[in-house]
C-alpha cells in the first residue's frame, strides 16, 4: 500500500520569516504554498479538514481548479484556540495555498494542519459547530434530544447528513463577475459565423431604431457608443442621433446612411421626442453615449421577436464598464416584475419598445426629463404586459448618476393614473417606496393558528399568543381588523383571559392528528373579514402601518399574495421573499444583516417573488376561497408556497412587500424538519415549473440563495444560453 505523503506548507512569495517564529510580509500579497504537489493531487475530491492557530492575519485558503480564471477561495472561521474547518475540495485541485490576508506588520501562523476527514470526523465536527451556533437555551440535552428524534422521525439519514455537512462546512465566497464571463458567457455563446447564419432563417428582418440624444457629449464616448452598432451581426438598424453638429459627426453619417443626425432640441426628453418623430423602425430602443451593445444584442431580439412577435416590451441583462474599460457590476435581472418596476427602473438598458405603442402612449413628454426611460417603461406598460426579457448580458453602459427627484416625479404620475397617491419615498437615489390610496378599509381579519405555547425571548420565557395579541393590539395602526386565534383545545386560563382582553376569539381544532394547513382553512371559515392574514403566534410587530402598506399592494390587481419583512430576534433577515433552487423553496438572503438593501434593493424595496412565507401572508378571502384555501395535503410544510403558486395559476402575482416590518422568533439556527412524503409530493406537483424561477436568475447560488454568483451554477446557466441560441 502506498504510502500518503505528509502536506507541508511553505512560504511561496512576500514572506520573512523573523525572530521566534513570526512573520511579516514583504509585499502586498504575503502567500503561502502546501506541497508536495503528489500529496495535493491525492486530497482533491476529499472533504478535509484544516486547522490553524493565526494571530494578527485572517487566513483565506485559495484553491486552484484547471480552467476556471481565479481560485476557490475559503475564509478560515476564527475561533477560540485557532481555525477548524470543515472543506469540499474540488475534485481536479491543481494547487492549494494559505493567503495571508488582513496580516499586521508581524504575524503569526501556527499548527497548520490539513488532512482528511472521514464521515464519522466529519459528522461529530458538523453537530459541535452546529450545537455552538445555537442559542444557550437551546443546547439544553433536552431540547437537542426533542431537536434529533424530530429530524430522525421525519427526514432520512442521508437527507440529516447532507444536512449536517452542509450547514457545518465552510463556504466558499461569491464567484466573480469575471469568472461568470468565462465561464459562461465566453463558453456558451456561438461563433460570430454561426450567429451570422442565424439571419437567414428570421422570418422578417425589422428595422430598429436608436434614438439617442447626445447634445454636445464627449465624442469618444460617443463614438464608441456608434462603434458598437456599427459592429452588430444584426445589420438592420438605424441610428436617430440628437447632437450638436461637427465635422466628425458629419463624415460618419456621409460614410453610413443608417446614421442620421437631428439638431438637438432644448433637453434631452425633447431631442429624444424629436427623434422619435423621425424613425422608421417598427422597434426602437434608446441608448446614452458610452452605451456599448454586445455585437450579437439586435440579433438576439430580433430572433426573441420572431418567436413572439406580439411583445412589446422586450429588455436585456446589463453591466457596467469601469474606469480601464473594464466590465463590472452586473445587473443579472428578474423576468417581467410590475411591482419592482415601480420600485425601481430596474428594466433599464438594452430595452426595445414597439414604436406605435411609445407613439401612442405619448413619447416622451418635457415632464420626463431627467427619467425620461423610467416614465416611457412605466407608461408602457400600463397598457401592455406583453413583456418579455432576454437573460443575456446584451448591454455595457457607463456609470450614470440618477435624478431621484425626475424618477419620483415619474412614479408619481403612475399612481395617479393607475389609482390614485398616498405616497412616493426614495429609499436610495435608485430604489423608491410608492404607496397608492385606499378606495375602501377592508375588515383584515388575522388568523393565528397556536399551540398556545411559552418561548424564550430577551432571555424571558413569554406566553407567545399573549405577547403577539398584546403587539398587534399595541403597535398596529390599522383600527379594522378582527383576530382569530385557532387553539388545540388545551389553552391555559391566562392565555384564554389574553384572548379575551385583547378582543379576540378563537376557534379549535379538535382533531387528534397536527394539521397547520387545515387549522389555518378553520380559521378562514371562522373568518368575517375580505382579507385574510396569516400569521405565525411568534410574532411581534415592527412597523405599525403594516397592515396599511400591505393592503396598498394587495389592491393593485393582479396582486395576489403579499409577505412582509421578517427580521429574527437578533435583528437579521428572517424572510425577504422565497426563491426555489433545485424544485423546492428557501428564503432569500436568510441571516444578512436587517437594514441589509439587498441585490439591486431587493431587500430594501418591493419585488416580486414566487412566494412569501405563511409565517405572515395576506390574501384576498376571494382569492383563498377560489383556489380552496390551503391544500391539507401538506400539514407542515409548503402549504404556504403551494397557495402562493396555485394564487400564480390564476394569474396573480406575490410580492414581497418591504415597508411592513415583524419580528418573527423562530430560531435562526433551526435545521428545518421536513417531511419527505410532502417534499415528494411538492416536487411531484411543481417540479417541472420550478425547473427555473423566473425571479432569481440562473447563475446565483442556492445553497444558501443569497443573489451570489455561485460557480457551482454556471454549467447549468450555460446550458440555458446554449439552449437560447439554438
Amino acid at each position: 500500500m502506498k504510502r500518503r505523503e505528509a502536506l507541508g506548507l511553505y512560504p511561496l512569495r512576500d514572506l520573512r520569516r523573523g525572530a521566534e517564529g513570526a512573520w511579516s510580509a514583504t509585499g502586498p500579497d504575503p502567500v503561502f504554498a502546501f506541497g508536495p504537489a503528489d500529496a495535493v493531487t491525492a486530497l482533491s475530491g476529499q472533504r478535509v479538514r484544516l486547522r490553524c492557530r493565526p494571530d494578527s492575519v485572517r487566513p483565506v485558503l485559495a484553491v486552484d481548479v484547471p480552467g476556471e480564471v481565479e481560485p476557490r477561495r475559503y475564509r478560515l472561521t476564527l475561533r477560540d484556540g485557532g481555525t477548524d474547518d470543515l472543506i469540499r475540495l474540488p475534485p481536479s485541485a491543481s494547487a492549494l495555498r494559505l493567503e495571508a490576508a488582513e496580516a499586521g506588520p508581524r504575524f503569526r501562523l501556527d499548527a497548520v494542519r490539513i488532512e482528511p476527514a472521514g464521515r464519522i470526523e466529519a459528522a461529530l465536527l458538523s453537530a459541535q459547530k452546529i450545537i455552538e451556533r445555537l442559542p444557550p437555551q437551546e443546547r439544553r440535552p433536552l431540547r437537542l434530544l426533542r431537536r434529533a428524534v424530530g429530524l430522525l422521525r421525519s427526514v432520512p439519514p442521508g437527507e440529516i447528513w447532507r444536512r449536517l455537512t452542509r450547514a457545518a462546512q465552510t463556504h466558499r465566497p461569491p464567484a466573480s463577475y469575471a469568472a461568470w464571463i468565462q465561464a459562461v458567457e465566453a463558453k456558451a455563446l456561438p461563433s460570430t459565423e454561426i450567429m451570422r447564419a442565424q439571419l437567414a432563417p428570421l422570418p422578417e428582418r425589422p428595422l430598429i431604431s436608436l434614438l439617442i440624444a447626445a447634445g454636445d457629449a464627449d465624442p469618444v464616448q460617443l463614438g464608441e457608443t456608434v462603434a458598437s452598432l456599427q459592429a452588430q451581426l444584426y445589420p438592420d438598424w438605424e441610428l436617430c442621433l440628437a447632437a450638436t453638429s461637427s465635422a466628425a459627426l458629419d463624415a460618419l453619417a456621409a460614410q453610413d446612411s443608417r446614421i442620421r443626425l437631428l439638431p438637438p432640441a432644448d433637453g434631452k426628453a425633447a431631442s429624444l421626442d424629436a427623434a422619435l418623430a423621425q424613425a422608421r423602425g417598427a422597434s426602437l430602443a434608446t441608448m446614452e453615449p458610452g452605451d456599448r451593445l454586445a455585437p450579437h444584442a439586435l440579433l438576439a431580439l430580433v430572433r426573441r421577436l420572431a418567436r413572439e412577435p406580439d411583445l412589446d416590451l422586450l429588455y436585456t441583462d446589463e453591466d457596467r464598464i469601469g474606469p480601464e474599460g473594464e466590465r463590472r457590476d452586473p445587473s443579472f435581472k428578474p423576468d417581467w416584475s410590475p411591482e419592482t418596476l415601480e420600485s425601481s427602473f430596474y428594466i433599464g438598458g438594452l430595452a426595445l419598445y414597439r414604436t406605435a405603442l411609445v407613439r401612442a402612449v405619448g413619447g416622451f413628454p418635457a415632464d420626463s426629463e431627467g427619467a425620461h426611460d423610467y416614465d416611457l417603461a412605466l407608461r408602457v406598460t400600463e397598457r401592455s404586459e406583453r413583456i418579455g426579457h432576454v437573460a443575456q448580458m446584451l448591454c455595457h453602459r457607463r456609470a450614470a448618476t440618477p435624478d431621484p427627484e425626475a424618477a419620483a416625479r415619474a412614479l408619481t404620475g403612475r399612481a395617479r393614473r393607475t389609482g390614485g397617491l398616498d405616497a412616493v419615498r426614495a429609499l436610495t437615489p435608485e430604489h423608491f417606496a410608492l404607496r397608492r390610496t385606499r378606495a375602501t378599509r377592508p375588515l383584515v381579519s388575522l388568523v393565528i393558528p397556536t399551540a398556545g405555547r411559552d418561548s424564550l425571548i430577551g432571555g424571558r420565557s413569554i406566553d407567545l399568543l399573549a405577547a403577539c395579541l398584546a403587539s398587534i393590539r399595541e403597535t398596529g395602526s390599522y383600527a379594522n381588523i378582527e383576530i382569530v386565534a385557532v387553539d388545540n383545545g388545551d389553552l391555559r386560563p391566562p392565555t384564554r383571559a389574553a384572548i379575551e382582553r385583547f378582543g379576540a376569539r378563537s376557534v379549535t381544532w379538535d382533531k387528534p392528528v397536527f394539521n397547520v394547513a387545515a387549522k389555518m382553512n378553520l380559521g378562514a371559515k371562522a373568518a368575517s373579514g375580505e382579507v385574510l392574514v396569516f400569521l405565525n403566534d411568534d410574532i411581534s410587530i415592527l412597523t405599525p402601518d403594516w397592515i396599511a402598506a400591505m393592503l396598498a399592494l394587495l389592491q393593485i390587481p393582479g396582486v395576489g399574495a403579499v409577505g412582509p419583512k421578517l427580521l429574527f430576534e437578533d435583528g437579521s433577515l428572517q424572510h425577504a421573499g422565497v426563491v426555489f433552487g433545485e424544485g423546492l423553496p428557501n428564503h432569500v438572503r436568510r441571516g444578512f444583516p436587517g437594514d441589509d438593501a439587498g441585490y439591486h434593493g431587493s431587500s430594501l424595496a418591493n419585488r416580486n417573488y414566487l412566494a412569501v412565507t405563511g409565517a405572515c401572508m395576506m390574501v384576498r378571502r376571494s382569492d383563498f376561497e377560489a383556489i380552496q384555501g390551503f391544500d391539507e395535503g401538506y400539514a407542515i410544510n409548503y402549504n404556504d408556497i403551494d397557495l402562493c403558486l396555485r394564487l400564480g395559476e390564476r394569474g396573480l402575482r406575490t410580492v414581497y412587500c418591504a415597508e411592513a416590518s415583524l419580528h418573527h422568533y423562530e430560531s435562526r439556527n433551526r435545521i428545518p424538519t421536513v417531511d419527505p412524503a410532502e417534499q415528494a409530493r411538492f416536487r411531484k406537483r411543481w417540479g417541472a415549473r420550478l425547473a427555473r424561477d423566473p425571479y432569481y436568475p440562473d447563475p446565483f447560488g442556492i445553497r444558501p440563495p443569497a443573489f451570489t454568483l455561485d460557480a457551482e451554477r454556471f454549467p447549468a446557466a450555460a446550458e440555458r444560453m446554449v439552449e437560447a441560441w439554438r
